[in-house]
Parts: structure tokens; sequence; C-alpha cells
């Protein structure tokens, strides 16, 4: 296995890398859960998103890490999904977000590939960004889809109130200057129901750390991969603020 960019006791483990270069490498049905938050594709001039309580446009926010032809995207993500697939011990589950216009598409993928479509979700701001044009709506949500490999082996159903699947926020209350960091307690609710203490979670462009922090929080272990440093160093230091202990 490739060396990590930061590891906490074999509990929590960095690659700085290309996901696939790591996924490569991780034994087939060996992860309980896997939370992807993938590129979306949809950099562009015209859109608006608020970072660090700006307000800009994507481009200027992403640049090019978000801009790849239609056709080549589909492939990253139809390989993602199918090496996901391969990763996950059986009853593993598989939480991806994605663009709205894809995510239909991408589900039927999934369940080309062996996985059980179970959910779709959806986190909603419940402060949306003006719509400065006025010539459509204004953009509220983003949607996670859920799937499992078989049947799920792990469902916590905490309670009637907090499995629904709409989780709301506000944007601008951020953590890091990752300009698509998503609500760490969206991403602790999906860890707690689909995971368990000691189980493994993937994510494979982790980001700003959220992934890897709300599994320190409730004792899982973690590995989690991102390319770039900047956001690597994010996420080292978002860890060394917090505490955990593993009951082996």
């Amino acid at each position: 296995m490739l060396n990590p960019y930061y590891e906490e006791e074999e509990n929590i483990k960095i690659y700085c890398d290309d996901c696939f270069n790591v996924i490569n490498e991780i034994p087939d049905n060996s992860i309980d859960l896997v939370i992807a938050d993938p590129p979306y594709n949809i950099s562009d001039s015209s859109k608006r998103i608020m970072l660090r309580n700006k307000i800009m446009s994507t481009m200027e926010a992403w640049g090019q890490w978000d801009s790849y032809d239609k056709k080549e995207y589909d492939e990253f993500i139809f390989r993602l999904i199918t090496e996901m697939y391969r990763v996950l011990k059986k009853g593993g589950s598989f939480y991806m977000f994605s663009d709205r216009k894809d995510s239909g598409f991408f589900v039927r993928e999934a369940e080309r590939v062996g996985f059980t479509y179970k959910n779709l979700l959806a986190i909603v701001k419940t402060n949306p960004l003006p719509h400065f044009v006025k010539n459509n709506y204004r953009s509220a949500f983003e949607l996670c889809f859920y799937v499992s490999k078989g049947k799920p082996k792990t469902f916590n159903f905490l309670s009637q109130q907090d499995c629904v699947n709409i989780y709301s926020y506000v944007i601008g209350k951020k953590d890091t200057k990752h300009p698509t960091e998503k609500p760490l307690g969206f991403i602790e609710k999906i860890v707690k129901i689909s995971s368990n203490e000691n189980d493994t979670v993937l994510d494979p462009f982790i980001g700003s750390g959220t992934t890897a922090v709300a599994c320190k929080r409730l004792n899982r272990r973690c590995i989690g991969i991102e390319i770039n440093k900047e956001y690597c160093d994010i996420t080292v230091k978002r860890l060394s603020q917090e505490v955990f202990h593993f009951n082996d």
C-alpha cells in the first residue's frame, strides 16, 4: 500500500494522491461504508456560490479542477462506482453526491454494476443565494444517492425525526475555505446510521476532511484521499483538534 500523507495510529489514514492510485491498492470486500463527493463538472462563469462570505462564480472558485469533457467525466464516475462496488464488503453502503441532472443517471449505473438502490437524500439550504439574472429557480438543495452492496448489513435507525431524507443547513457557516465543504452534521448522521464503531469508512475525495473528522468523533476508521495538498493540510489541522478513543 502507498504511504499515507498523514496517519493516526492506523485508524485514520489520509493519502495525498489521485484517488484511483490509492483505490487500486485497496483489497476487495474490505470497506464498510463509502462517502464520495466527486467534482460535479459544473464550473461555469454564470453560476454563483458563496465562498469565504463572498459571492463568486463557480469558475472563479473552482478553476479547472471541476471541468471535464462530458464523456470523460461520465467514464470517470462509472469507474469510481465500479471500484466502490469492488472494495465494499457485502452489505456495505455507498453514498455519493452528484449534480441534480446526473443523479438518476449515476444511480442506474450503480444498479448496473450490482448495487441496490435504497434512497435519495437532499441537503437543503435554508438561505440559498439570490438568483441575480432572475431567469430560473433559486438553487436550494444538493442530492446524495444511497445504494448498498446487497441488503445493508448496517442501518442504525436513530429516530423517526433523524431518519428523514432531508437535512437542512445554513450556507456560509463553513469550517474551512474549501469551496464545496459539506455540513459536518450531515456526514456524521450518515456515518452513525450506516456504520458501527471500528468500521472502516472510505472517502475518495475527502477535500477539507469532513468525513475524517466525523469518523474520528464517532470512533470509525477512515481512509481519505485528496489530490490537493492544500486541502490535505487543512484536513490534518482539523484532525489535530479532535480526540477519539477506539474500543478494540
